[in-house]
């Protein structure tokens, strides 16, 4: 699961300075500090190679996994040697099972070689400036946040850190964002070497710093909505939120990933620096305001408006074929936008006769029963469609009748008469006809009018008789 904003945009009057340093100190030790561990890596295998330590260590290798993983055996009687190369060059719990064994039994030669592999080995990144849980040191608590496992790592957690650094500095300003980001890195790292206590892994990677920024992005936009991209599986899409809502979300697929997820990954130290960004951004923000108050995000221009600049641009342009035929589909694609109805009948207004005129003003009718629509806009519309045309085919039956009941409702009697006299002359019969009959009945009755009153009820009975 994927959860990220698209509408922050940086201020590029006040350029985010800091985030843009974080981001090249990050490059610059991967290029340049870390692109030297495959050499180093090569010394220490050669060391060992060159030493008695393959030979010594064989069969002190099998009582390491029958005593520690035994789940193990079956794979290392596929791979063979390969998986005991692997794993006693590598996995740093070996080593640090052997060592006081080594030293209980006094095998001084065979524990010095193996420290000094070790010398060699630490001499990676990943070991010098490693988090180690089991052993954590101050240059792996600040180190780790600045090495990475490999370019996608890298590039992942730049993208974010620009993301949301870009937001989160505009609002604090330089001094605190950098210093939140290292603040929170660390408890992101605290909260790993809590949970993974026991683990000779290390960890590198700016995650925990990185979600510290993304923790102080929430905390800096609060409740306002932003609109967010997201990703499930194979499913997207994007939803407006109140920025606050995706700190649970963002915590939820932690805690998810933590239970089901690949386990080489420091879910406790996202959580961790989440948890630490938001909780010291709020601190920060209660005792001092920000230095620029966030913009506000202007919304997504709805689909009708896209619609509407769509013909206006064609407009301008002096293309009134192109603009017509567009404002036609505009309204089939949206047949409730009263905007796109209103400028499609002005498009047309110059051929009354037209049947795009007809099925304009149709369009317009048909929107009768929508309480949404002011109904002297509907009334209006109807006189002045009357007014235009000499043949109105866009009086249906069906229209006619959506209108009447809509005047019954607004209460505009001389409009419900008037289509009551349409519906009678196109001889259109539903059981509605004699209610709203009745309703202008009454109504002429309540003023004295007992001759309208008659008129309108015969008039209404016929109706009905002939049909």
């Amino acid at each position: 699961m994927l959860i990220i904003p698209i509408q922050n945009k940086p201020d590029w009057r006040r350029p985010p300075l800091m985030c843009f340093a974080l981001i090249a100190l990050n490059l610059l030790m991967f290029v340049f500090y870390q692109g030297g561990d495959e050499a180093r890596w090569q010394e220490a295998e050669d060391y060992y190679f060159e030493s008695d330590l393959p030979d010594l260590e064989e069969q002190r290798f099998l009582v390491y996994v029958n005593e520690m993983h035994p789940e193990w055996r079956a794979q290392m009687g596929v791979e063979g040697e390969e998986f005991f190369y692997r794993e006693s060059l590598g996995n740093p719990e070996f080593h640090h099972w052997l060592l006081p064994k080594l030293e209980a039994e006094g095998e001084t030669e065979w524990l010095r070689q193996r420290q000094e592999f070790a010398q060699l080995r630490d001499r990676v990144s990943s070991n010098a400036l490693g988090l180690i849980p089991a052993d954590p040191s101050i240059a792996g608590a600040f180190g780790h946040m600045f090495l990475h496992g490999s370019w996608d790592h890298l590039i992942g957690n730049m993208v974010f850190l620009l993301l949301f650094g870009l937001s989160v500095e505009l609002a604090l300003g330089g001094v605190w964002f950098i210093g939140l980001y290292l603040v929170g890195g660390l408890a992101a790292a605290g909260l790993h070497v809590l949970v993974e206590s026991g683990s000779h892994v290390p960890m590198v990677g700016a995650s925990g710093a990185v979600s510290a920024i993304m923790g102080m992005f929430v905390a800096v936009y609060g409740v306002r909505r932003l609109r967010f991209f997201y990703t499930i599986g194979f499913m997207f899409g994007e939803f407006s939120a109140p920025a606050l809502l995706v700190l649970p979300l963002w915590l939820g697929k932690e805690i998810f990933g933590y239970l089901y997820g690949d386990a080489s990954i420091a879910y406790w130290a996202h959580t961790g620096g989440l948890l630490a960004g938001f909780a010291l951004t709020l601190a920060v923000l209660y005792w001092r305001p920000m230095v620029e108050p966030m913009p506000e995000e202007e919304e997504a221009p709805s689909p009708q408006r896209v619609a509407l600049a769509r013909i206006d641009r064609f407009l301008e342009e002096g293309k009134i074929l192109e603009a017509t035929e567009a404002a036609a589909s505009a309204v089939r694609q949206y047949p409730q936008a009263l905007t796109l109805i209103e400028r499609y009948i002005e498009l047309t207004s110059a051929a009354p006769e037209s049947e795009g005129y007809h099925r304009a003003n149709l369009a317009l009718f048909a929107q009768a029963g929508n309480l949404e629509i002011d109904g002297h806009t509907l009334a209006s519309g109807y006189r002045r469609y009357l007014a235009a045309t000499k043949s109105p085919k866009a009086l249906t039956g069906k229209a006619n009748l959506l209108m009447a009941r809509r005047a019954a409702e607004e209460k505009d009697w001389p409009w419900l008469e008037e289509l009551l006299r349409h519906l009678k002359q196109q001889r259109v019969n539903h059981p509605l006809i004699p209610k709203l009959g009745m309703v202008l009945v009454n109504y002429y009755r309540r003023l004295g009018e007992e001759g309208r009153a008659r008129e309108v009820k015969e008039m209404t009975q016929d109706m009905a008789a002939s049909s």
